[in-house]
């Protein structure tokens, strides 16, 4: 009975460091994962807190507390915003410059005309004027159209009075909306006026 016991015994021992060493080998085998992707960027910022942070917009944030538009700007939205950078102000003369900056209707207007309703990022934006043919009308606050194209792979802008500006850099996000900056500044329709008599 003690032969047959110590048979069983060694039998099963053999049998126990086997499944030992078989799972040591398994569980050594390097685990493989697929990469994982990073959280999408959270916006932190409304519309004018990422102006606010930007160095090259001071002259828009300027431009948007003269003309006491800065509640619009931030509005629950959500809004596409078209933000012009210094450079682009300083496109237009100086002294058509300093007449905007000092008409606070004028620039108020101006202002909205950079105001799109809805998200319009840019894979939307692209989109858009792909199924339009081309050419994309943006309805703004300011009541006017902007026209959005294709022109060597950057989103074009038109104005209503034929100036043309880029998108330089597309898709920051805001708490109401998302922001593109633009290299120029858009002039809205201004309103014919009946000639005195």
């Amino acid at each position: 009975m003690k032969k047959i016991f110590l048979a069983f015994t060694s039998t099963a021992f053999v049998m126990i460091a086997s499944i030992v060493t078989v799972n040591a080998q398994v569980d050594t085998t390097p685990v493989v994962t697929a990469p994982v992707a990073p959280p999408p960027a959270v916006a932190t910022s409304d519309i004018v807190g990422v102006a606010t942070g930007s160095v090259e917009h001071t002259t828009l944030v300027e431009a948007i507390n003269t003309a006491n538009v800065l509640k619009v700007f931030q509005l629950n939205g959500p809004f596409t915003v078209f933000a012009p950078t210094n450079a682009a102000f300083d496109k237009i003369p100086e002294a058509d410059r300093k007449k905007l900056m000092k008409n606070k209707a004028e620039l108020a207007k101006t202002l909205k005309y950079h105001m799109v309703g809805g998200t319009w990022n840019s894979t939307t934006l692209m989109n858009a004027i792909k199924f339009g043919n081309g050419v994309v009308e943006l309805p703004t606050l300011s009541g006017g159209k902007l026209k959005a194209t294709v022109e060597d792979g950057k989103v074009k802008l038109t104005d209503e009075m034929g100036n043309s500006m880029f998108v330089t850099n597309a898709d920051i996000m805001a708490t109401n909306g998302i922001v593109h900056i633009v290299d120029g500044v858009a002039i809205p329709l201004q309103p014919v006026t009946a000639a005195k008599q």
